[in-house]
């Protein structure tokens, strides 16, 4: 197990610079004694088929299915995959520029087609760096251009060998190479390595201490130079911190034993007997070892780790392949198949590409169907839960189209419908962006709701208005008060106040306060405590020479006069009296003096009338005086005062 007992740690990152579409792609495994690493570079304008992703994909395809480190082995990798991208190109023609390492965990091999790069550090510096198949490395090459201009001459992307080329393809095979501890490998596409030199990357490996702070700072290096257009740029750098240590006496001990049984061949004649042996060996170790793979990738299926069921599988159809057993071949061909299906399947789930998630899914259903091998229900409810992911974007899709359209109940609709469904289906990322989208929906529609609310309440007030202005103050009331409501709903408190100040003038006017009389200052004179009346005086007449004086007939007593009666005004009945008071004669200043005779001393004095408004007085009050040249009023008598005023 090589690769426990050695210690390879991996970082990269690859970016779209200032473009749209990132045309790179780098990928990697790692066996148990063996691993591979790809980086590759996208030539053409194809916008449906990344023919980087597809090389690399095929690279490490035939890798795992026959892992080495044989330069022979490795040439085929890369024959496959420019075959693969001829095949491909139905619309336009695909072209790649890849690079690939492979390690024993103790030597490594690389390969190059195109001007991806390799660069090996050893000792904190360039120990080593792949060469491009480019005209201006080819002109470097014959010493026709600096080695320091390489990397901006204008003939760099010109290549002479790259994957998809009509010509003869040719990459470059490496021999094997020793690694030692402490060596570093950074494979870069062109986007980095035009921007970043060899001796930036020498300082950037001083600061770093893991591979992922290595390629940040390559990147900080190449954004730091601000160009306006920067290219797709890939990093990825391995880290060797520990090699698999080989047993020095155990190479030494397979020498000499390999040059003893030489000699003894030689000796005896017998090598065909011994290669026939060797090869009897080497089939027995292939049928045991592909029987303990088969069942080490069935064990996995039950765990449902199909990517570790892959890698046994592989492996196990390889040792049917060396052993010739056709029939376990064909049988772990399928098993493989499958279990690829599967692996590509959850990879496509992890990347959100859930259409190809359910091609997958439904494929390696429609393989495994009959078989009780594989767990039919677990892939199953994964494709059902491809399906479901793929309906939460149909619908939250259907619910944008309406949104845009202002049609917010359907879009909410649609939307609470592929909530639902993603809550369902543990569809997290897609649950929390279609609740991000009710949150829209409803704040749209509380503010057109808000709008139709004060359009409402506006036209109450303005009928409140036309109300008060006819004097309807009652419906000016009822207007008013209806739009406070609305206004309060919406929380217009600027309105509300300015309705209740209607609301209050309205109610002034519906209901005015009423009037303080005059008498409530004062007491009525009628309600003042009765007076005793004295007996007048005789009536005296003044004339021009003479006076005249008649002398009551009948002295009467004090007359109680009449009480007021309250509310009525100020008429009141007097009372009657067998000896009423004399009324006095009425003396006309300016004329004559003449006496009136005295009707009755038995006469009743008339009540005053009292004017309306004003308190009545109880005492009689003596008559006004005439103005001058006016005749004098002689007193109202009743008719039985006139038969006693002619009585002798």
């Amino acid at each position: 197990m090589r690769r426990d007992n050695s210690d390879f740690v991996t970082g990269f990152l690859s970016e779209s610079g200032t473009h749209v579409r990132n045309k790179d792609y780098f990928a990697y495994t790692e066996l148990d004694d063996i691993a591979c690493w790809v980086i590759a570079r996208g030539l053409d304008n194809d916008q449906e088929v990344e023919s980087a992703e597809l090389a690399v994909k095929s690279v490490l395809g035939h890798f795992m299915q026959k892992p080495s480190l044989s330069r022979y082995r490795i040439s085929r990798y890369l024959h496959e995959a420019h075959r693969v991208l001829k095949e491909e190109s139905h619309r336009v023609r695909l072209k790649a520029s890849l690079t690939l390492v492979v390690t024993d965990y103790a030597r490594v091999v690389y390969g190059v087609a195109g001007h991806t790069r390799l660069y090996l550090f050893r000792n904190g510096r360039l120990h080593l760096r792949s060469k491009d198949q480019s005209l201006s490395q080819q002109m470097a090459d014959r010493e026709e251009i600096a080695e320091d201009v390489l990397d901006h001459h204008e003939e760099r992307h010109n290549l002479l060998s790259y994957m998809g080329t009509p010509g003869e393809f040719r990459p470059y095979i490496s021999k094997k190479l020793p690694l030692y501890d402490g060596d570093v490998l950074l494979l870069t596409t062109p986007g980095l390595w035009e921007g970043v030199g060899s001796a930036e990357m020498q300082d950037a490996l001083q600061e770093a201490k893991d591979p992922a702070a290595l390629t940040d700072t390559l990147e900080d290096v190449l954004l730091g130079k601000q160009q306006r257009v920067v290219n797709n740029y890939t990093a990825a750098a391995i880290f060797a911190n520990k090699i698999f240590k080989i047993d020095p006496q155990k190479k030494w001990r397979i020498i000499k034993r390999v040059a003893i049984i030489v000699l003894l061949l030689a000796l005896t004649g017998g090598g065909a007997l011994l290669f026939k042996m060797k090869e009897a060996e080497r089939i027995a170790d292939a049928a045991t070892g592909m029987f303990e793979h088969e069942q080490n990738g069935d064990a996995y299926i039950e765990e449902s780790d199909y990517p570790k069921a892959l890698k046994e599988y592989s492996e196990a159809r390889n040792a049917a392949n060396i052993v010739k057993d056709k029939v376990h071949a064909a049988l772990l061909n399928k098993k493989q198949r499958i279990t690829q299906l599967i692996v590509d399947g959850d990879t496509a789930m992890k990347d959100e590409q859930y259409a190809k998630a359910l091609e997958k899914y439904d494929k390696a259903l429609k393989e495994m169907k009959g078989r009780d091998d594989f767990n039919e229900p677990e892939i199953a409810a994964k494709k059902e839960k491809a399906e479901s992911y793929l309906l939460v974007l149909q619908w939250k899709k259907e619910g944008d189209l309406l949104l845009e359209a202002q049609d917010y109940e359907g879009a909410a609709a649609f939307y609470q419908k592929a909530r639902k469904l993603a809550l369902e289906s543990s569809f997290l990322s897609g649950e929390k962006e279609i609740r991000a989208k009710l949150d829209e929906v409803e704040s749209k529609r509380t503010g057109i709701d808000k709008e139709q609310k004060m359009l409402s309440a506006d036209k109450l007030e303005k009928k409140g208005d036309d109300s008060y202005a006819s004097g309807d103050f009652a419906g000016a009331i009822e207007s008013y008060t209806m739009a406070q409501e609305v206004y309060q709903e919406i929380g217009v408190l600027e309105k509300v106040l300015a309705m209740e100040r209607k609301v209050t003038k309205a109610e002034e006017k519906l209901n005015p306060p009423a009037a303080v009389p005059a008498a409530a200052a004062e007491p009525p004179a009628s309600q003042s405590a009765p007076q005793a009346v004295s007996p007048p005086a005789p009536a005296v007449h003044s004339g021009n020479a003479a006076a005249s004086s008649v002398p009551a007939a009948n002295p009467a007593p004090a007359v109680q006069p009449p009480a007021a009666n309250p509310g009525q005004g100020t008429s009141s009945s007097p009372a009657a009296n067998p000896v009423p008071a004399v009324q006095p004669p009425v003396s006309n200043p300016g004329h004559g003096t003449s006496s009136a005779p005295a009707t009755n001393p038995a006469l009743a004095v008339p009540s005053p009338m009292t004017n309306p408004g004003h308190a009545a007085n109880s005492a009689p009050a003596a008559p006004p005086a005439q103005p001058a040249g006016s005749k004098s009023a002689e007193p109202t008598a009743n008719p039985a005062q006139k038969e006693a005023a002619t009585a002798p």
